[in-house]
């Protein structure tokens, strides 16, 4: 099994799609499988996956990296950190 690496990111919503609300600043919590799915878990619990890199670029704006965990309890104290809910 692949180790993957959770990229924290901020960014705003460009579409109403996968129940996001657009214009809406999002945390969230950014991962990539080997095979190039792209999967988000906001951090009021919105699940959203792209078929391709172009498929999430297209749907953000203003998308910042916060930093990247390897694991859960790295991840944790970042959006501690924040000021996020774990």
């Amino acid at each position: 099994m692949q180790e993957m690496t959770t990229q924290l990111i901020m960014a705003i919503a460009l579409t109403t799609e996968k129940g996001l609300e657009q214009n809406r600043q999002y945390l969230f919590s950014l991962q990539v499988s080997d095979k190039g799915l792209i999967r988000i878990v906001t951090t009021d619990d919105v699940e959203a996956f792209y078929a391709s890199v172009h498929d999430f670029l297209i749907s953000w704006a203003k998308i910042t990296s916060l930093g990247w965990a390897n694991d859960k309890e790295t991840f944790q104290k970042m959006l501690a950190e924040l000021g996020g809910d774990a």
